[in-house]
């Protein structure tokens, strides 16, 4: 593919400053061109128009005063004698040069007097007496009985083109003259003046009689079948343009009213034109002048604009080659001074990259190279790992081969090598020389680079000889230490399958402690019950055994006598008994009732609806006698009404787990103590339980995992650390709720 032609900027801003006037010259030159020609055209219709109305008027005007002279005529010949008519009409053709000759006839056609001019008076006598009735300009005069012109004619008197004029005088004759054609030439050069326009005078038959271009057209042609006579005599509209003799006209036609005949008037259109072919030469003169003026200025005013961008390019070209310059050019352009700043900043940028990869290519860990693959593989470069790698001093490898200084044995070893590019990279293991022999085994790395038309190839080489040797030893490691994985996963497997049996073996002994727990749990239940029914069958026991004992005396009394007041005391005895007995069976038979509920909730494990209030209350009457011993309290604000279809036995499980949870570990050592339990419904609709102590508080290193098995600070003294653990599981998995722990230490 070819490139495109390069242009100096002098030749190419001489070039813009000449095409840019020349189109602006052609835009300007159209623009007046297409405006002023239509209107010249336009002006010049209207003159050709006007001037050819004009000339006709002032011809209709001048041959006025002709007809107005043979009116006179006519007049004075009325009532007069014919030898005074012979000298009037005598007088009237005296001087010639309107009328040659003037005839009076009678209505039959017979002259009856005539007037010549005096040089034809000897012919003029012959007149008298002919007959004129033949004549068509007579008859028409003699039947319209008005003045009429008549076509041109050769005069049989004077032998010289003349036309008719008739007018009738009175109701008996007629005058009629013959006026020299001349004078109607002169008539209309005397009308038509000096005009813009051509003006032609055409007959009745169609003849050009007379024009304004010196009488050059003048019988040269018929113009009566023309489309331009034909639509002035059909009263049509005339065409915009009309050829004759190969030029284009502006056409106008007038006519004359006194003589019947046409006024054709033309002006040049287009070129032929002088106004037009003015102006389009005085465009195409400014044309050329504009191409001349920029021709001889445009090269000079590119050169001064050039000349500070041709300071700029010599610098650039100093900088190029790495020549130290002085500053760079300002001149008055402000572009060319940005451009030289840009220019100078870009070059200091360029210069500091280069240096800054000159330095990081040397100071480079890696040996590095660069080859021209163009040339053989030429070393244009090698950074200093290269040199101390290889052993080669890089002032002795420049501009030569690899082959020639040695590091590769050949040219087939480069050329096997070069098989391993793909993609323009090349990742290959191969033995290359020291510079005093020694083999040494690398890894090579090399990629293509095109930089301009340069086509290099840099390369990376590493020593891998220890890493081969240490990769050998850690295989041979490896080797062994597979050997002592095998080992150690039998030994692994075996210790494994162990844990797992004593894994089994601690989930037993969990549950055997959680059922423990449950045990404890309900034999503590059990006593709390027994010791709860002592005190209302103790009492009901001691009332009955007083009532035996009044009994006894009773009858001891009777043996002696039965006395009244003996019998009213052991009746009051026995109703007292029986009252204390009654009321501690009734007091047994409840708590019995309540811990039956309480047994069978926590042993049923039963979902039903119930109240809240009265699972807790009843859950506390069997802790009570867990707190009997004790100086501890139990306070319950659950307000009534806190329904639940839930189980309420793990739910009293929970709260006696909780409950001793505080009496063992919150309360030991201290002489009081109050555990509170309060319960409300928050804004979702949950009901949340809450059971607090003032006791100690739990350590914070193990409020993390309460809910752990096992955790607990009375390990080995009363504690299992399963009781929080049995409470989170039944609040969690079998109520469904949560259970969280809040404490402070103190």
């Amino acid at each position: 593919m070819s490139r495109p032609r390069a242009w100096r900027l002098r030749s190419y801003l001489a070039a813009l400053l000449v095409v840019t006037s020349l189109v602006t010259f052609a835009i300007v030159g159209t623009s007046i061109l297409l405006v002023r020609i239509p209107q010249i055209e336009r002006a010049n219709q209207n003159a050709v128009e006007r001037e050819t109305i004009q000339v006709a008027e002032r011809v209709d005007v001048l041959l006025g005063a002709l007809a107005a002279r043979m009116e006179l005529l006519g007049a004075a010949l009325e009532g007069m004698d014919l030898a005074e008519a012979t000298r009037l009409l005598e007088r009237a053709a005296l001087d010639g040069k309107a009328i040659r000759a003037i005839y009076l006839a009678s209505n039959d056609g017979k002259v009856l007097a005539a007037g010549v001019v005096p040089a034809l008076r000897v012919q003029g006598a012959d007149l008298l007496g002919s007959d004129l009735s033949a004549s068509p300009l007579f008859r028409e005069a003699l039947a319209s009985r008005q003045m009429v012109w008549g076509d041109k004619f050769l005069s049989a008197l004077s032998g010289v083109v003349t036309v008719g004029l008739a007018y009738p005088v009175g109701r008996d004759r007629v005058l009629l003259a013959e006026v020299p054609l001349a004078y109607l030439l002169d008539t209309f050069a005397l009308a038509a003046g000096k005009r813009t326009a051509s003006v032609w005078l055409v007959d009745r038959t169609g003849e050009i009689v007379a024009d304004t271009d010196h009488g050059r057209h003048v019988s040269a042609a018929n113009v009566l079948n023309s489309p331009l006579i034909q639509a002035a005599l059909n009263f049509q509209t005339l065409p915009e343009l009309f050829s004759f003799e190969g030029r284009s006209f502006h056409p106008a036609v007038a006519r004359s009213e006194a003589l019947d005949w046409y006024f054709m008037g033309g002006i040049p259109a287009g070129l032929e034109n002088q106004d037009i072919r003015t102006l389009v030469v005085g465009v195409v003169a400014a044309f050329a002048g504009a191409l001349l003026v920029g021709l001889l200025m445009a090269p000079f005013w590119a050169s001064w604009l050039t000349r500070p961008l041709r300071g700029i390019v010599a610098r650039a070209g100093q900088t190029t080659r790495g020549a130290v310059g002085g500053p760079w050019p300002r001149g008055p352009i402000a572009e060319f001074n940005l451009l030289s700043s840009d220019i100078e900043k870009m070059a200091d940028t360029l210069q500091e990259r280069e240096l800054k990869s000159q330095a990081i290519f040397n100071a480079s860990p890696v040996p590095m190279s660069v080859t021209d693959a163009d040339r053989d593989f030429v070393l244009l470069d090698v950074n200093q790992a290269w040199c101390s790698a290889h052993g080669f001093v890089r002032e002795d490898v420049l501009g030569r081969t690899a082959i020639d200084i040695g590091l590769l044995p050949s040219s087939e070893v480069r050329d096997t090598g070069m098989t391993h590019m793909h993609n323009g990279s090349i990742s290959m293991e191969g033995t290359l020389n020291r510079a005093n022999g020694q083999p040494v085994l690398c890894q090579v790395f090399g990629r293509q680079v095109h930089i301009g038309d340069a086509h290099l190839l840099i390369w990376a080489t590493i020593d891998i000889s220890d890493m081969r040797r240490i990769s050998n030893e850690l295989r041979e490691l490896n080797t062994e230490l597979e050997h002592r994985v095998q080992r150690r996963t039998q030994a692994l497997a075996t210790a494994n399958q162990d844990l797992s049996g004593a894994m089994v073996h601690l989930r037993e002994t969990q549950g055997e402690l959680v059922r423990v727990e449950k045990m404890a749990a309900l034999g503590g239940l059990v006593a709390g019950v027994a010791h709860e029914l002592n005190t209302p069958l103790g009492n009901s026991l001691m009332a009955v055994t007083a009532l035996a004992d009044e009994v006894r005396q009773f009858r001891t009394d009777m043996q002696a006598g039965l006395h009244r007041s003996a019998l009213e005391s052991l009746l009051d005895s026995v109703a007292q008994a029986t009252d204390i007995a009654a009321r501690n069976l009734h007091r047994a038979a409840d708590l019995v009732t309540s811990f039956k509920q309480v047994a069978a909730d926590q042993t049923s494990a039963q979902r039903r609806p119930f109240e809240l209030r009265e699972v807790v209350d009843e859950m506390v009457a069997s802790l009570r006698p867990t707190f009997a011993r004790t100086p501890y309290k139990i306070q319950v604000e659950v307000p009534v009404g806190l329904r639940l279809d839930s189980f309420p036995g793990a739910l009293g499980q929970a709260i006696g787990n909780l409950v001793h949870n505080a009496v063992l570990h919150g309360f030991d050592g201290r002489a009081h103590g109050t555990v509170r339990i309060t319960g409300e419904r928050d804004g979702q609709g949950m009901v949340v339980l809450r059971v607090a102590d003032d006791g100690h508080g739990i350590p914070a290193n193990l409020l993390d995992r309460i809910f752990d098995p096992f955790v607990t600070t009375k390990m080995g003294r009363g504690g299992t650390g399963l009781g929080l653990h049995i409470a989170f599981n039944a609040v969690s998995n079998v109520l469904g709720g949560s259970l969280t722990v809040h404490s402070e230490e103190g």
